[in-house]
């Protein structure tokens, strides 16, 4: 359950490919040790969670990872933005949610135009 532990001072030799724009928007993907899926990506931006993370999308291997952050960087980056990001509940912390709440547990983050 504490396997995020393992991911302190590694980010480098984590990381899938990290873009930031708009001065505040950042989209990040990397390598994690606490997922169902080793790999996800992550966005922050204002719009969305008061600017804090959200875990959009989770992968088995690096080349998807990569795939699905050139995705995310064409969604975030167009001039028509998401209405909401939902969080896809990828880290084992994530399933004692659905386990207290139900299968149908998620977060979802409207965006604040």
């Amino acid at each position: 359950m504490f396997n995020f532990l393992n991911m302190m001072d590694n980010y480098e030799e984590r990381k899938v490919d990290r873009t930031e724009f708009d001065g505040s928007t950042i989209i990040d993907t990397c390598l994690v040790s606490d997922g169902k899926k080793p790999f996800e990506t992550a966005v922050s931006c204002p719009k969305y969670n008061n600017g804090l993370w959200v875990i959009v999308e989770a992968y088995d291997t690096k080349k998807e990872a990569q795939s699905g952050h050139n995705k995310w960087v064409g969604i975030m980056s167009s001039d028509i933005q998401p209405e909401k990001l939902t969080d896809c509940n990828n880290s084992t912390i994530a399933d004692m949610g659905k386990n207290l709440f139900g299968e149908d547990w998620e977060d979802e983050f409207d965006a604040d135009f």
